[in-house]
């Protein structure tokens, strides 16, 4: 509920006026750890050059100021910082999935 998939956004959950403190929470572990995941995978990979590799690194710590702006609650604080956070982790994702494509375009397709 709340959340919507469309072709044109490769699956990534976008936002809606209606997303819940949880469920935007929750979208951010879930980017929290596809960063976790791909920083590790990178790290292994001597093709992906460092200066990208520092640039998912710095995403992770991106991810956890987003996550920080975050009330414990929906309450007033919510509704006053709602609309930023979202256009934070909405940024946040685009960015990630473009730097993504561009690592495994450029370094790791390469024979």
């Amino acid at each position: 509920m709340g959340r919507r998939l469309t072709a044109d956004n490769k699956g990534e959950k976008t936002m809606t006026i209606k997303e819940s403190l949880s469920e935007l929470r929750g979208r951010i572990d879930d980017l929290q750890k596809r960063l976790g995941d791909k920083e590790s995978e990178f790290s292994k990979d001597e093709r992906v050059p460092a200066e990208h590799r520092a640039k998912v690194d710095a995403m992770q710590a991106q991810a956890e100021a987003v996550k920080e702006k975050l009330p414990t609650e929906e309450n007033s604080v919510w509704d006053a910082v709602k609309h930023e956070v979202q256009r934070d982790m909405d940024a946040l994702a685009q960015d990630f999935e473009h730097t993504v494509s561009y690592i495994d375009a450029h370094f790791r397709e390469q024979k």
